[in-house]
């Protein structure tokens, strides 16, 4: 028996309009990108940005079979630096679905990672996790903002989304 779920396009959909709302709150709130932050061994929240960005682009160019850009690469000078590195994962993730089957979605894919070594998951559970990181950690900067001095005006949670009625 089948059951009705969420489809990766609409939770796609979700992060590229919650991301859009970071962005618009950050180029009005330039100062909060140098706060200090220790949120996955960042020193400030550029570098968590970067982070966050960096798992987007170098998971979505294994799910196409690209060359993973090295970690150092990726820039985090600018704010518009940091937010076309997600862009361009997004990119590769909407070209991903667009030639995705049910068949590539079970293929195993052997990952190697900063933190945790070699890890083998679909390509189903990796595009998953890429959309979960993000969440995990924007609800992580949302509160450490917060804590912060720095307010954001905006519903987080996906029930509020227009991604998907």
């Amino acid at each position: 028996m089948s059951f009705p779920g969420i489809a990766l396009a609409e939770l796609l959909a979700d992060n590229e309009l919650s991301t859009q709302k970071w962005q618009a709150w950050f180029a009005a709130n330039p100062a909060a990108l140098d706060l200090p932050c220790d949120i996955y061994n960042s020193s400030s929240v550029r570098g968590l940005l970067r982070h966050l960005f960096a798992v987007e682009l170098r998971h979505s160019q294994r799910l196409l079979g690209k060359d993973v850009i090295a970690y150092e690469a990726i820039p985090m000078d600018s704010l518009d630096g940091l937010f076309a590195v997600h862009a361009q994962a997004v990119e590769n993730l909407h070209g991903f679905l667009a030639g995705a089957s049910a068949e590539s979605l079970q293929e195993t894919l052997a990952i190697s990672t900063l933190s945790a070594g070699t890890l083998h998951a679909t390509r189903r559970k990796l595009f998953v996790h890429i959309l979960l990181h993000s969440i995990r950690h924007w609800a992580q900067l949302s509160t450490h903002l917060r804590a912060h001095g720095y307010k954001t005006e905006w519903a987080k949670d996906f029930l509020m989304s227009d991604a998907m009625e």
